[in-house]
């Protein structure tokens, strides 16, 4: 079983997904997407986990009123804090330029990918805790949703302790 079907028995589609050109959207991105995210917006779309973590789908329109996915914002890549990683090695290999974020909490973590490689199925997850530093797992999107909600991964990998390990969730379109 996939971890998006594991993904659907947790947390039901609030409606349909979202029909996103991907042809297009590389064009306008310069690079494809993880299979496991175009499948996530596929069923789910774009909208937010429990009101708590918002999760974007990409736009070929810089202008959309919505978040969307997006690499870092240039003003934030200016600021020192934003290139600390817990991992000294991953701070040799990464900057935060490779980061092109598809989500946030409302408790201000950053959720995105690394995407040095010109593969997208091998981009791992990074989170960047509010206050705190770049954090790397070796997982897709899908499957960081799935051990976050069913509180697999060793430690809360965000500040969401209501959403970790709750095994449930609801997902709302928006």
């Amino acid at each position: 079983m996939t971890a998006l079907e594991r993904l659907r028995h947790l947390m039901q589609p609030s409606s349909m997904g979202t029909f996103i050109d991907w042809d297009d959207i590389a064009v306008a991105y310069g690079t494809r997407f993880p299979s496991d995210y175009r499948n996530f917006l596929s069923v789910y779309g774009s909208g937010e986990i429990d009101g708590m973590l918002a999760v974007f789908a990409p736009s070929v329109d810089p202008h959309t009123p919505s978040r969307h996915t997006s690499r870092l914002p240039a003003d934030v890549l200016d600021l020192p804090e934003v290139n600390e990683w817990n991992d000294p090695l991953h701070a040799e290999l990464y900057g935060p330029a490779d980061i092109m974020v598809w989500g946030e909490t409302v408790e201000a973590d950053v959720l995105g990918w690394i995407t040095s490689s010109h593969e997208p199925g091998t981009w791992p997850v990074a989170v960047y805790t509010h206050g705190g530093e770049w954090t790397v797992y070796d997982c897709t999107m899908t499957e960081f949703l799935l051990q976050l909600l069913t509180g697999e991964f060793d430690g809360n990998p965000t500040g969401l302790t209501r959403l970790y390990g709750k095994g449930s969730a609801e997902f709302t379109t928006g």
